[in-house]
């Protein structure tokens, strides 16, 4: 039987419904589709104090529209590291983040031109964290429609993730906002560790 590629945009610390296609087939990175704002390229969704808090990189906008690949970050703020205090904040105090913080703080702390490489090392961390084999596969061009591979681009696309029901695992705010759904893999890695690979599969 022959296997089929899955064609996925680069996501900034995707969902979990992301990382389920991720773990179960070959991924071929689109990076030369249009930067669409306010898509999960560029932002993430994780479990404050005060319930669902969303972290956005700022992003260099220009008048002609420009490629993932070609996207650069906006510096000026010091978005890194109100990034990191807030998941700091969020997960200090979840079961797994003690094991975790180290390698994640260190990308905060490096300085990226481009959103691209920012969300590859992120998405590099994270198949470390899960101990998945990495076999890194860009696009080297633009396609508008894929015949033999499955399209899942759409999937960046901000809600349309929200379809996808994660099994059920303790948040660190389940007791005061109830469970939230599909969030960053951040959340459920740093609540459940090594277990985090059985509610992907």
């Amino acid at each position: 039987m022959k296997e089929i590629f899955k064609i996925m945009t680069p996501a900034y610390l995707a969902p979990i419904s992301h990382w389920a296609q991720i773990i179960n087939g070959k991924i071929i990175w689109d990076i030369y589709q249009n930067f669409n704002k306010q898509t999960l390229r560029n932002r993430t969704f994780i479990h404050s104090p005060n319930g669902v808090l969303k972290l956005t990189i700022p992003i260099k906008h220009s008048k002609k529209k420009f490629i993932l690949k070609n996207a650069l970050i906006e510096n000026d703020f010091e978005w890194q590291k109100d990034h990191w205090k807030s998941i700091e904040s969020a997960y200090r105090s979840s079961p797994f983040f003690i094991y975790y913080q180290d390698s994640i703080k260190e990308i905060y702390s490096k300085k990226y031109i481009k959103l691209l490489d920012f969300n590859i090392d992120l998405i590099k961390l994270v198949c470390g964290w899960l101990e998945m084999s990495f076999d890194f596969n860009l696009t080297k061009d633009y396609k508008k429609n894929y015949i033999t591979e499955k399209d899942l681009r759409n999937l960046t696309e901000n809600k349309v993730s929200d379809l996808y029901n994660v099994k059920k695992y303790t948040q660190v705010f389940s007791n005061k906002n109830g469970f939230i759904n599909n969030l960053s893999i951040i959340d459920l890695i740093f609540n459940e560790g090594p277990n985090s690979i059985s509610f992907l599969k």
